[in-house]
């Protein structure tokens, strides 16, 4: 077992993949009520594409910044812009960033078994299972758990799609007409929570680094989040349209209530659901491997140690911050920091570092 490898190997199918088992997470599951909640009406589905858009232009930037001033991670590019003191602070709030959103994908998917498969199992129980095994994979070279996620990934998204054809059968387009009945603004307004469905791409602040040089990361990501964008959509509306406005804001997980009265002798299972749930089981955890390998990544620039010393305390951390949360102020309070720290993270800083490593290389001249 070696240390944590950042080869330049991956390939743009490999970064699309990557980049899509990190997009591909709890929004599936739940994005069709967060959404229908918040603005009240079907037209949930156009948040998504304001957000997808947005989110796609701000990549590009991203990706425009890091190749115009020569740097292969988010820790070189903060050192250019802030230097080597702050750098080192900002890569220790975005290591816990991914320390939190990965712990959060653990609670989800603990959620998920609980509810449907292990009823009376602790969910404490299940958390620290799949984080234990996520530092275990962590272990392991970037281009092992990248390996992993290309093999998991085409499975993630067949089974979704029959699932998805399923539950086509019986949708009725009455139910997410008529189209935007209260005016855009109600879901110009509602865009951030549509943005907030494509929380993990700030994970290619890492992958970048580990990237070849025939690599165009920007046809990977841009592929990779409109494909998530269709695919959203897509579920939105299927479900919406199957299960109905009203009843869809009191489902936890509608895409797999969906698949409840749907009988799935097309897959060769007993029920659609089981066969979902199954796979999206192994999509939460690949997305917390993911985050926990970015966090360890990022608290060895700013720690001079062993990556491998650097797991354990991660792991722990990880697992607390899994646990914290105990009442629904809690849960709130760490959404809304989640929520403030993506579009910090992902938007702000960015232009800050192109900003200013711009305005140093033009007072050289």
């Amino acid at each position: 077992m070696g240390q944590i490898q950042t080869n330049h190997t991956m390939t743009t199918y490999q970064l699309t993949a990557s980049l899509l088992c990190v997009l591909l997470g709890v929004g599936v599951m739940n994005l069709p009520r967060t959404l229908t909640v918040d603005i009240g009406t079907a037209d949930g589905w156009l948040s998504i594409l304001c957000g997808g858009l947005i989110i796609t232009l701000q990549y590009a930037f991203v990706c425009f910044a890091f190749k115009r001033h020569n740097v292969h991670s988010i820790d070189e590019y903060t050192t250019k812009a802030f230097g080597a003191f702050l750098s080192k602070a900002i890569c220790l709030l975005l290591a816990s960033y991914f320390l939190l959103l990965g712990g959060w994908q653990a609670v989800a998917m603990s959620e998920m078994i609980r509810y449907f498969l292990l009823e009376s199992t602790p969910h404490y129980v299940t958390i620290v299972t799949i984080i234990l095994l996520c530092a275990y994979a962590v272990y392991y070279s970037l281009p092992t758990i990248v390996r992993v996620a290309c093999f998991f990934l085409p499975l993630t998204v067949v089974v979704l799609f029959l699932v998805l054809l399923i539950g086509f059968k019986d949708a009725s387009i009455l139910n997410i007409r008529p189209v935007a009945p209260k005016g855009m603004l109600p879901i110009l307004l509602n865009s951030k929570n549509g943005l907030q469905s494509f929380q993990g791409i700030e994970m290619i602040f890492i992958l970048l680094a580990s990237i070849q040089k025939t690599t165009r990361p920007i046809k990977a990501g841009v592929g990779a989040l409109l494909f998530s964008t269709l695919l959203y959509i897509l579920t939105y509306i299927i479900v919406v349209a199957t299960v109905g406005t009203v009843e869809v804001q009191l489902l936890t997980w509608p895409t797999i209530t969906l698949t409840h009265a749907s009988e799935s002798s097309l897959l060769f299972t007993e029920r659609a659901d089981s066969f979902l749930i199954t796979t999206w089981i192994l999509q939460f955890f690949l997305t917390s491997l993911f985050t926990l390998y970015s966090a360890v990544f990022l608290l060895k620039k700013v720690f001079p140690i062993s990556r491998n010393w650097l797991i354990p305390p991660a792991t722990i951390t990880m697992i607390g911050l899994a646990l914290w949360p105990q009442t629904i102020d809690d849960i709130t309070k760490v959404s809304e920091y989640q929520q403030f720290a993506f579009v910090s993270f992902f938007f702000v800083l960015p232009v800050a570092c192109y900003a200013l490593v711009s305005l140093r290389k033009k007072a050289r001249l």
